[in-house]
């Protein structure tokens, strides 16, 4: 498979992951006593997860450079997570906060990627 097929099948399985666990979380918060002020540290955690699984399949999968794979898969999630955030909200705007998210989105798909090439 090639390296864009490889992509966008990692993209594909961490939106997966990030729907799962969000789904998780909005049972314990639905059926438990968890708080609502506990969502944006949930989805930050849940991003920076999916992320590192973005970038743990595309190293595995390419076998080489997988800290370049992993930022490359985590950015291209973190990009595709904001222009859906840009394309539901009306009054979405880029603060301070979102861009460290978005670091550390990144970071994350790197480690991620340092991971899945070690895998093997």
């Amino acid at each position: 498979m090639n390296k864009v097929g490889t992509l966008f099948k990692s993209l594909g399985y961490a939106y997966l992951v990030t729907m799962g666990l969000m789904l998780i979380y909005n049972l314990f918060l639905t059926y438990t006593n968890l708080q609502s002020s506990t969502i944006p540290l949930a989805t930050s955690i849940i991003t920076t997860v999916a992320s590192a699984f973005a970038g743990i399949y595309m190293s595995y999968k390419n076998s080489s450079k997988g800290l370049l794979y992993g930022l490359l898969a985590g950015m291209f999630y973190v990009i595709s997570i904001i222009m859906l955030y840009y394309l539901i909200d009306d009054n979405f705007s880029i603060q301070s906060i979102n861009v460290y998210k978005t670091i550390l989105n990144i970071i994350s798909g790197g480690i991620g990627g340092i991971i899945g090439v070690n895998i093997k």
